[in-house]
Parts: structure tokens; sequence; C-alpha cells
């Protein structure tokens, strides 16, 4: 197979898994994110694979990217739900006993916010910059540094 047909079959099944991953549920951007890694994977590989197998395996590594990442975002959303929102709503009269309220605690109001505008809101990074004012690249520096932050933090106390 020529390159310019596999490049052309590899564009055609980017946008039949974009279509399949929307119609079981995803959202588009997250389907056009769950294809952009495939696509990153697939990269990765540095192997070309034979047509036949290319269309089981860009199914097969899509939903596995999906799912992994719904995985995460419900358990961001759990997170939220039972240490971050009940913790803003009563500081003073809750005692800290896990890690990860503890180092909630450790962070500034302006990092529990970002938090809040990406997981309680579940508003996109794009979205949270527009509200905040600031680039898309600045928003993904913010959560990275306080993911990081929160996982020092936790780390520390846990020795």
């Amino acid at each position: 197979m020529r390159l310019q047909a596999y490049e052309r079959l590899v564009g055609e099944l980017a946008v039949e898994i974009r279509g399949y991953l929307i119609n079981r549920g995803a959202d588009r951007e997250i389907a056009a994110d769950v294809v952009q890694d495939v696509f990153v994977k697939l990269l990765e590989m540095q192997l070309i694979l034979p047509p036949d197998k290319l269309r089981p395996y860009m199914y097969r590594v899509a939903w596995s990217t999906y799912l992994d990442g719904y995985r995460r975002r419900q358990r961001y959303a759990e997170i939220v739900q039972n240490y971050l929102r009940p913790m803003l709503e009563t500081v003073g009269n809750i005692p800290i006993e896990t890690g990860l309220a503890l180092a909630l605690t450790r962070l500034s109001s302006r990092e529990i916010s970002l938090l809040l505008l990406r997981y309680e809101e579940a508003l996109s990074v794009a979205e949270v910059a527009a509200r905040l004012g600031v680039r898309p690249g600045t928003v993904k520096m913010r959560l990275h540094r306080v993911h990081r932050k929160l996982e020092k933090v936790m780390r520390s106390d846990g020795d």
C-alpha cells in the first residue's frame, strides 16, 4: 500500500472512530481528543500496521483511551464532591483527617478556584482560560502545578 493511500485510510478511520465514540456517549471535544491520542500512539509505534489490522487496533486503543479518561474524570468529580466542596463549605468546623483534605487546606484560594472551575463545574481548559482571562496554556500549567503541589503535600504528610 502506498503512503498516500495509507494516510487517507488513517484519516478516514479518524473520522469514523470519532463518530463511533460520539455515538457511544462521548462529547465531541473528548472524542476529538481521544482520536488525537490514538494518532500519537500510532506515530510513536514507528511501524505501519497492515490495513486489515489498523482498524481493529485504532478502535481498541480509542475505546480504552476513552474509558481511561472517563474513569479519571469520575475520580476527579468524586474527589471534588467528597473533599474539596465540603472543605470549602465548613473549613473551620470539620476535623482534617485525610491526607487529601489536609493537602487541600494548604492551597490558596486562587488554586481552589481553579480546581473548582475545572472539576466541579466541568469546564474545559479553554473555558477556564476565558473565564480567568488567561491563555489555555497558562491554565494547563497552573493545574499541573496544583496537582504537583497536592501530590508533594500528601507524600510529605504520609512519611
